[in-house]
């Protein structure tokens, strides 16, 4: 499965995606990214929308992984992801030289004002916690309690 076919499964795809932890095994090809995946849907009560689910992305058969170095930094307690165009930004010759059957596909981390690419030939999600599901209550909300 690609990135963009496992964000087709999704609710929201990796729309602000919040990043926990990323680990990289170059000998074994491999990237892990922990992250909490926004699962709510915008029909749900105000209450239940920001609804995330705790989940392990493994992205296997990795050719590579950029991290742009940050245009700007805002020190927050999460680094979110967004789906942009494949390899914005990326040359040209690099995307054609993808081996057969891999993939390019690029967010945009905002806390950094900069891109995160991956090419890989395959990506997995498998949820953490049992599946729990964790709500972030709006502070407009909050403050009506």
């Amino acid at each position: 499965m690609t990135l963009e076919e496992l964000e087709n499964a999704l609710p929201n795809g990796l729309h602000d995606a919040e990043v926990q932890r990323i680990a990289v095994d170059y000998a074994e090809r491999k990237a892990t990214i922990e992250l909490a995946v926004w699962v709510g849907e915008m029909s749900d009560p105000p209450e239940r929308r920001e609804a995330y689910k705790t989940g392990r992305l493994e992205i296997s058969g990795l050719v590579f992984l950029v991290m742009e170095p940050p245009v700007a930094y805002r020190v927050e307690s999460r680094i979110t992801l967004d789906s942009v165009d494949p390899g914005r930004g990326l040359d040209a010759e690099l995307l054609a030289s993808l081996p057969e059957g891999a993939f390019c596909h690029s967010f945009f981390v905002s806390q950094w004002n900069a891109f995160m690419h991956i090419g890989a030939k395959h990506a997995e999600m498998t949820w953490l916690n049992h599946g729990a599901i964790r709500y972030r209550v709006p502070k407009e909300l909050r403050a009506k309690s």
